[in-house]
């Protein structure tokens, strides 16, 4: 497995694969951040950004090849001594292994963060979960409660509606006796409107009759003398009495009908 190591300035976590800037102080930065922090001044003197170390030598940071060619390879450590080698090879893995210890710092430091985040979701989501239980209960109960008072409501509903085909029935019986009163009354009425009508055109033709007929002055009684009966033979139907009028109208006299 290769390893990589990234850039050491926060929040850029690059991976360095080709050119990096190293320092002193086992640090390493992206060629970005290695261009804008080490940037050549008149008093050379630069601050790591890590670790805020003072780089006052002229080889304290330096642009680093992490590819070099095999020339480089081979000519870089040439003609110096094993212990010198053995030495330089030294350092050069003392920087590996701090930049693998950070690495691993951090990602446990991550790791603990995450750890604690999720420690704290699991609790929020426990209490959450409770909560949610309890609504749950109390939906359950809610709707029981509801399904009970739906049972009896129906129940209501159902007897009102009985009740009310009852009274549509009996609305509906008294509609039809109405209508058949009506009706009589209506014929009744009929009747003695008929009957009233004749006998207000009998009263009018009495009353027509008697304002024509009869006469202005009260009739006289006269009975009939021996010497005047009619030689002509008398029938049982002619009258013992003579009513006589002497004028045929009296406009004083008006008959009025009741």
């Amino acid at each position: 497995m290769t390893l990589d190591i990234v850039c050491n300035f926060r929040k850029c976590r690059k991976l360095l694969s080709s050119q990096a800037w190293v320092t002193t102080c086992s640090h390493a930065f992206c060629v970005e951040h290695g261009k804008s922090e080490f940037k050549q001044n008149t008093e050379n003197c630069f601050t790591c950004p890590a670790c805020g170390t003072e780089l006052r030598g002229k080889f304290d940071v330096i642009q680093a090849d992490l590819k070099p060619s095999e020339t480089f390879k081979s000519i870089v450590l040439a003609g110096l001594k094993p212990d010198v080698i053995m030495d330089v090879a030294m350092r050069a893995m003392s920087f590996w292994s701090y930049q693998i210890e950070q690495e691993t710092l951090y990602q446990e430091t991550l790791a603990k963060h995450s750890n604690e985040k999720l420690q704290c979701s699991e609790e929020i989501n426990n209490i959450n979960l409770k909560k949610l239980e309890a609504e749950l209960e109390s939906s359950k109960r809610k709707i029981i409660s509801l399904q009970s008072e739906y049972n009896k409501k129906r129940k209501q509903a159902e007897e009102l509606n009985a009740q009310l085909e009852d009274k549509s029935r009996k609305l509906q019986k008294l509609t039809f006796e109405m209508e058949a009163h009506k009706r009589k009354d209506i014929r009744a009425k009929d009747f003695v409107r008929v009957d009233s009508n004749s006998s207000r055109d009998v009263c009018l033709d009495i009353s027509e009759l008697v304002m024509n007929k009869v006469p202005s002055e009260p009739f006289v009684f006269k009975p009939m003398k021996d010497n005047e009966v009619t030689p002509r033979k008398i029938s049982p139907k002619t009258p013992m009495f003579d009513f006589r009028y002497k004028n045929k109208q009296r406009p004083g006299f008006q008959f009025k009908p009741i």
